[in-house]
């Protein structure tokens, strides 16, 4: 249950923001959204095989910067044991993508974790907890609001096969790859929307992707839906309720 699909997204996209930090041609909507998740574990004991519960994202325009957070909890199987998960991220980018701050705690119940770090164009990636360590920033890697936002305006101009290098703090000082496939076209309230498929790439040891994620977004980075698929767990997020917050007084 503790794959990274259920401690960040967008994840993972989770995953929204400018390759420029000014300007741009979509304009990201500040926002709270909740949504159902349904969880399927693809091995163990049979009544532990299935799940649900609630996942709410925030993403703020903070003028030079972006706010981004996540609350999660989850519940395996039924019963009054039945183990459950809970989450709370937050994590803050600079629109020029020059640095990204983030802080995830998880807890299930094998007990609590804490991560956090960032990283810098100046000074690399740099983890403060649950160790301290330290490593290169690849060039040309992006952050996770600066990839999303580069993948919406691509596709607005019609591409369909796009590759990033993304850090997101959620594989220690590790950034990996990402690449995605625009599905489909379509429309929601008004929005033009993709279905896009991302495949993340981090473990050079593992056959295929370790993450793939399918997601209908609109074109002010509101995800409808989302399905994360690893090697263990599907999870599948669908929009109930979504919130505009007011734009940054800048």
């Amino acid at each position: 249950m503790k794959s990274r699909a259920n401690r960040k997204t967008f994840i993972a996209l989770l995953l929204l923001v400018s390759m420029a930090g000014g300007a741009h041609a979509l304009d990201m909507l500040s926002h709270r959204a909740s949504y159902h998740a349904s969880v399927q574990i693809l091995r163990g004991d049979p009544a532990t095989r299935a799940g649900e519960g609630f996942v709410e994202w925030r993403t703020e325009d903070h003028c030079e910067t972006w706010l981004f957070s996540e609350v999660s909890m989850f519940r395996i199987g039924s019963g009054g044991d039945a183990p459950e998960f809970a989450s709370n991220q937050v994590s803050f980018e600079a629109k020029d993508g020059s640095w990204y701050r983030f802080q995830n705690e998880f807890e299930g119940p094998g007990g609590a974790e804490l991560s956090s770090g960032g990283a810098g164009v100046e000074g690399g990636i740099v983890v403060d907890e649950p160790e301290t360590l330290t490593e290169d920033l690849p060039v040309g890697a992006v952050f996770p609001m600066r990839f999303t936002i580069d993948v919406l305006e691509r596709a607005a101009t019609g591409e369909r096969f796009m590759n990033h290098v993304v850090f997101d703090g959620m594989d220690g000082p590790v950034a990996s790859e990402y690449t995605t496939f625009v599905q489909s076209v379509g429309e929601s309230d008004g929005h033009k929307t993709w279905t896009m498929k991302v495949s993340v790439f981090t473990d050079p040891e593992h056959i295929g992707p370790d993450l793939e994620m399918t997601a209908s977004i609109r074109d002010d980075g509101v995800i409808d839906a989302i399905r994360y698929e690893d090697d263990t767990t599907v999870t599948t997020l669908t929009l109930q309720e979504l919130i505009e917050l007011p734009p940054g007084d800048c």
